[in-house]
């Protein structure tokens, strides 16, 4: 029984340790980005796909948003918000073109 309790802590330290594939998508995940406005992407639609790629990314991550750098859920929120914008945007137009208006 002894020997049992003088290797549990020793195996519970080498579980501890992982793989290195259990950290592989440390390496994709980015945050040096500056911060941007919904606005911003809007009118920049290259860096909104650039952006929204290393959201995807995160979201993929499996990781909790609550652990994510702030630059990163602030940036992937007006992504997202900047995406809508546009798609109602472009329904609006769409809506008026047939509208005649």
């Amino acid at each position: 029984m002894t020997k049992v309790l003088w290797l549990a802590p020793i195996i519970l330290a080498l579980a501890a340790c992982g793989t290195n594939e259990s950290g592989s998508d440390q390496g994709e995940l980015r945050s040096d980005m500056p911060l941007r406005t919904v606005k911003y992407y809007a009118d920049h639609q290259g860096e909104l796909a650039e952006t929204d790629a290393i959201c995807t990314t995160w979201k993929a991550s499996q990781r909790p948003p609550a652990s994510w750098p702030a630059v990163v859920v602030s940036n992937c929120n007006n992504v997202d918000a900047a995406k809508t914008l546009l798609r109602n945007k472009a329904d609006t137009d769409k809506l008026r073109k047939e509208a005649g208006i």
